[in-house]
């Protein structure tokens, strides 16, 4: 079935950031052992308005004060950019008649950047973990983002830089999946080859 739509995932592949999820990973690991598997699926699930608000849903107390977290938070969505194709490319897809979805596993203070850089005028639809309850590779996730565009998966691809995440998890959803390697480390695809995958056979 031909390709009538692109699912692109976020961080790594459309947006460079700084420490990623340093603030969240570092306050998780002053909670008890037990609570962080929980800790770490309700980051991504929960719309739970920001880090100290989600620390007092835990009843973190140990560790530095809240304005710890608050500045490493601060410097993590201060210092998300664009890489240099990603708006040539979602261009020249929108060029091209395709529909555009943006789907990201992300904490809600991380929807910010989306919208500084313009990016939600790009897509027709956005789905972010946080507020749909669900985080890849669950294949509901796709699917929800599937019928938001009003496509079947099958006409659908998932360009990530996660093969679990983004390519296993797309493809047990029906989808097809393209990997895009993680940016800086050697040899990666760019961006761009995303439009040269759908004119191959």
């Amino acid at each position: 079935m031909p390709i009538r739509g692109l699912v692109f995932d976020l961080y790594g592949t459309l947006v460079r950031r700084g420490e990623g999820w340093r603030a969240y990973r570092e306050l998780i690991t002053t909670l008890p052992p037990w609570q962080w598997s929980r800790a770490r699926r309700a980051a991504l699930t929960q719309p739970i308005p920001d880090i100290i608000e989600f620390r007092r849903q835990f009843r973190g107390r140990r560790g530095p004060p809240d304005e710890h977290f608050e500045r490493l938070l601060g410097k993590d969505v201060g210092r998300v950019e664009l890489f240099e194709d990603t708006l040539a490319t979602l261009a020249q897809a929108r060029a091209r008649g395709l529909r555009l979805a943006l789907l990201s596993n992300l904490a809600t203070p991380y929807k910010q950047p989306v919208f500084e850089l313009g990016l939600d005028e790009r897509f027709d639809v956005l789905v972010f973990s946080c507020d749909v309850g669900m985080a890849k590779p669950e294949p509901a996730i796709f699917e929800h983002t599937a019928a938001q565009l009003g496509l079947s998966p099958s006409e659908l691809l998932m360009i990530g830089d996660s093969r679990r995440d983004d390519v296993r998890g797309a493809r047990a959803a029906g989808m097809q999946a393209l990997h895009l390697e993680p940016r800086g480390r050697g040899d990666i695809r760019r961006l761009a080859e995303v439009l040269e995958h759908l004119d191959r056979p």
